[in-house]
């Protein structure tokens, strides 16, 4: 099967790299897999795994594409492929308009995929957001992002059923879940931690011997959940002394001044020998194994896109319980780890669900006594195995 992607690019970013590590594992499982972009850092990375990379303007938000689209359907004329999968709504629009103008015979089926709530306004919001709900299967990266596109766009998903039912197929499901899967060979969660490593992080911060590690990998940033994190430890560290917080991750460009507010934050809260800023970090597979939880506290109610449950995914993974707040990481949570699901409600505040003493309190549970990991179902290998299910599904359905 030729299954091609569009992405806008391959320039960091989560969304590039999901883009990379599907492609990949498409390849590895046998599959054509074939990606079209403007380019980018990760295209190299790309062509190094029997995959093929052809370079298009996809980032465009221009009024008149009639260029870029004569091109797009040329090379999907020349690949032949079986499966379009579109991600985000900029190249469900694009592909869209390209399809109309191609034989029927020669159109591959088109697959759409959404990762996070798309910008609202006048031009994305009206002209290119709903292209999303157009495929002929709809891919929601969370249960909660697929019920909110199935409340904006209804009439496309029911008007797509009647179709499906009254061809005279069996009639499937529109718009499914499929979640990010990890890539499990790089985060072999049985492969043992070097003796070495260990000894050098000791050596570098041995504040660490004989702690509890508490991590929370991630952008620092506002409401990137820092702030709702150094709570969480000044109330742990009532009960117990033996508990340590890792930061982990890159400042977020232009919020240099809330990183450097943030460590005068910890001092403040006497919290100097509880936590340490570690920045962006390569060895995040030895972390994972080391720690004793993964948070994930990135705040929903602030104007940021919601967690995209990475970091919980990963974490359980490497058999780290984890904690989430909300976002994507709840949803893998209640599936794999229920213990570590800390539900925000409106209007919570004090101790209430969502309050630091909450969060800390459900920490203090698995620190004495963590219930297992079922991780099962969320690797890449897996996640693509149904992704490529679902394709031969789509294409055994006759067009109408």
């Amino acid at each position: 099967m030729r299954i091609v992607q569009l992405v806008p690019s391959l320039e960091a970013g989560e969304l590039a790299q999901e883009t990379l590590e599907f492609a990949q594992e498409l390849a590895r499982q046998g599959q054509d897999s074939v990606v079209i972009s403007s380019g980018g850092t990760l295209v190299s990375r790309l062509t190094l795994h029997n995959c093929r990379h052809f370079e298009l303007p996809l980032n465009q938000t221009k009024w008149v594409n009639a260029r870029l689209h004569r091109k797009l359907r040329r090379l999907l004329d020349t690949l032949q492929a079986d499966i379009l999968l579109c991600r985000g709504p900029l190249c469900a629009w694009h592909a869209t308009r390209v399809l109309r103008k191609m034989e029927p015979r020669q159109r591959p089926r088109l697959v759409t995929s959404i990762h996070q709530w798309p910008s609202v306004g006048l031009f994305r919001g009206r002209r290119i957001n709903p292209a999303l709900a157009q495929g002929e299967l709809v891919l929601s990266a969370s249960n909660a992002l697929a019920e909110q596109l199935s409340r904006r766009y209804a009439g496309k998903f029911v008007a797509a059923r009647a179709s499906v039912e009254s061809s005279g197929n069996e009639p499937t499901e529109k718009l499914r879940t499929l979640y990010r899967g990890v890539n499990t060979r790089e985060l072999d969660k049985n492969a043992p931690v070097s003796g070495h490593w260990h000894h050098r992080l000791l050596n570098d911060f041995p504040q660490l011997e004989e702690r509890n590690w508490l991590l929370l990998p991630g952008p620092v940033g506002a409401g990137r959940g820092q702030e709702r994190f150094l709570d969480v430890l000044a109330a742990l560290k009532q009960e117990r002394s033996d508990i340590f917080g890792l930061v982990v991750g890159n400042v977020v460009p232009g919020h240099e001044k809330f990183a450097r507010a943030l460590e005068q934050r910890a001092e403040s809260m006497g919290l100097a020998e509880y936590v340490l800023f570690l920045g962006e970090r390569r060895d995040m597979r030895e972390l994972y194994a080391s720690a004793r939880i993964t948070f994930d506290l990135a705040d929903d109610r602030s104007k940021l896109p919601p967690s995209s449950g990475r970091i919980v995914a990963e974490s359980l993974a490497m058999g780290c319980p984890a904690i989430a707040t909300g976002g994507t990481g709840v949803e893998l949570l209640k599936q794999c780890f229920p213990q570590g699901v800390v539900e925000m409600r409106e209007g919570a505040s004090g101790a209430g669900a969502g309050s630091a003493e909450s969060i800390a309190a459900v920490a203090s549970g698995i620190l004495a006594q963590p219930r297992p990991v079922e991780f099962s179902g969320f690797s890449l290998s897996e996640t693509t195995l149904q992704a490529v299910d679902w394709f031969r599904e789509l294409q055994e359905v006759s067009c109408v």
